[in-house]
Formats: structure tokens, sequence, C-alpha cells
């Protein structure tokens, strides 16, 4: 549903986009509530003919490192620049990635954006000649009037807002993505900030595996005390590091069984090909064993209250309660102790 806040959001980046792009007809305006609301408006064809596309539109581009790298269209979707996303040195096979893994469906109908854009014509931040009647057709997508072309040669894609706060991650990995040898990423962070959707959203940009950490908790029997006490002693480092990070590393493929807290016994056996990229995700992923042999070390921050709230729509009131009684003490003693995120972590912010 539209809501005021989604509403308000919308306005500021037209009035934003305005300002950088003055000269416009009705349908650039029409445009731009349909790719802030819609997204990209359909769906996208395979990895190869995605990055094909972009790949032949940016051969004839120049890169310009003062344009920005974002625009932002609403709270849910925003430009990537292909100009400046050239002069950064990002691969055609990672924006066609950042694509691919902002499909989603999207939050709002094509008669919403309609009615959007009749309101936002009538406060007077669409031009006078705005028509969105068009976008009541299934299929239709609109495209910009001409003399915003010949103006401002538009060159982007549309992807998730996401990527505007995660982009550093992307930066981190193609700097360090420059060899041959396996590539080993961590991503650590408090629970609830939303690591395991990065995660996921990263193993779809870079066409790579994930391994949890939660797969690799100590069995129930030895929790004991003592063995909490320890900073991420509730971590089996020493099998996740024997079972997935050495085979990893020498190019073998990774055999290990998820450990399965609620049957308190060790699930299926899982293998991976070797691969030439590894995503660690979790808690306990900075544990010194482990981050030895990371290449790149990324951190994911999240406000108290955002985390908060995911728990409590997330998890059973006996399960929260277990969370602030023991997870949440367990994950603050463990950062403390390894000083984290410390100037290795490439922090990131949900």
């Amino acid at each position: 549903m539209f809501n005021e806040a989604f509403e308000q959001e919308l306005c500021r980046c037209l009035s934003l986009d305005t300002l950088l792009h003055p000269v416009r007809l009705g349908q650039d305006g029409v445009k731009f509530v349909f790719q802030a609301m819609l997204g990209m408006g359909h769906l996208l064809s395979s990895r190869e003919q995605v990055t094909a596309r972009i790949a032949l539109e940016t051969e004839g581009l120049s890169p310009d490192m003062d344009e920005p790298l974002f625009e932002p269209l609403s709270p849910d979707w925003c430009r990537l620049n292909l100009r400046k996303a050239l002069a950064l040195g990002i691969p055609p096979r990672i924006l066609a990635g950042m694509m691919l893994a902002s499909v989603k469906e999207p939050s709002f109908s094509r008669q919403e954006a309609v009615d959007a854009c009749q309101r936002l014509k009538a406060a007077g931040l669409l031009p006078d000649d705005t028509d969105p009647r068009g976008l009541l057709q299934e299929g239709f997508l609109p495209s910009h009037s001409p003399v915003y072309r010949e103006q401002y040669h538009p060159a982007y894609r549309v992807v998730a807002s996401d990527w505007m706060s995660h982009m550093a991650a992307i930066l981190a990995i193609l700097e360090k993505d420059g060899g041959s040898a396996p590539l080993l990423i961590t991503l650590d962070g408090p629970c609830a900030s939303g690591k395991t959707t990065l995660a996921k959203a990263l193993s779809v940009v870079l066409d790579c595996p994930v391994i949890h950490t939660d797969d690799f908790v100590i069995p129930h029997a030895l929790k004991t005390p003592e063995r909490l006490s320890v900073p991420g002693g509730n971590c089996d480092s020493e099998r996740l590091l024997q079972e997935v990070i050495l085979p990893f590393k020498q190019g073998l493929p990774v055999v290990y069984r998820p450990y399965d807290c609620a049957a308190r016994l060790p699930g299926p056996q899982t293998v991976l090909s070797p691969s030439r990229t590894l995503i660690v995700e979790g808690s306990y992923s900075s544990l010194p064993r482990i981050r030895a042999h990371a290449d790149v070390c990324l951190f994911l921050q999240a406000s108290r209250d955002l985390r908060e709230k995911r728990l409590r729509e997330r998890e059973s009131p006996d399960a929260l309660q277990m969370f602030y009684s023991r997870w949440i003490p367990l994950e603050d003693a463990y950062f403390e102790a390894f000083h984290l995120p410390d100037e290795k972590c490439v922090l990131l912010r949900s």
C-alpha cells in the first residue's frame, strides 16, 4: 500500500532529480515514478544476456568520475549510472549480478503508480504534460523523451536501493579479486543486522556459494558454562576451518554436515564443488583462525531499534527472550574481546 512516508521520500527524490535534470517532459516524470514504484518493471533474462547487454552499452560510453554512482528514486529503488561504474572499474558481470539480486515483486500496482503521478502533477512536481494512462497497459515501459536524451544522454540501470549502502562491499571485493586464487569473504555483525539477506544478495552478484556460521554452532552437549565463557566459544570454528576454509583455499570440494539445533544432531551431508569465491556469513566469522584466511572482511551494522524490530517480527516470545538473555550477551562479549569491528573490516550499514 502507498503510505505517507514512502510518498514523502518519493517527493524528495523527485525534487532532487528535477534539480539535476531540469530539462524534461511529462513522459520523463512518468518514467521516474514508474521506476520509483515498480522498479525494473520486467523480468530479466539470463545472467549472460544481461551481462552482454551492459557490456555492449558501456563500449560506447566514456568513464565519468564526476557523475554520481547512484541517483535515488524512492526508498525501494535507485538508478546506477554506467559511466561512473565504468570509471570505478565495475565490470558488466557485477552490474548484471546487482540487477539480478534486485529482482523482487513490486510493492505497488500500476494503478497506484498512475494515481501517484496524478497527485505529483497536481502538486506541481511533474510537468503539465504528464499523462500516466499508458502505465495501465500490461507490459508498457515508459521511455525518456528525445529532449531528455539529447540533453543528458542517460545511461543507467535500476537496482534495489540497498546497494547504495552496500556498495562498499562490492568495491572492496573487486579490489581484492585481481588474481586466480580462491577469494574468501567473511560477513560478520550483530544479530538481526541483515547479514543473511546481504550474503544472499552478494552470492547472486558474485555467483558463489554461502556458508552460514549457524551451521557450525557447537553441539548442545558441549555448551558448558566453561565453553561459553570463551569469547566466540559458541562457534565450532575448528570444524569450520577444517571442513570449509582449508579445502576451499586449496581448491578442493567442501564437504560438511550443518548442525541442526532443533534436532540437536548433524544434518545431511552438503557438498560444494570447488569455486572461485566463497562467502562465510554469520556471527563469529571474524574469529582469528577464520579471518586469518579471509581476503575481505565485511562487518554489517544496524541501529538497535531496527535490530529489535526485526527480532520481534521473526522470533517467538521464548526465542526472543533467549536472544536477550544469552545470544546477544555472547555476541557482545565476542565483539569486545576481539575489538570488532576493527580497521581490517569494511563497515556497512543496514
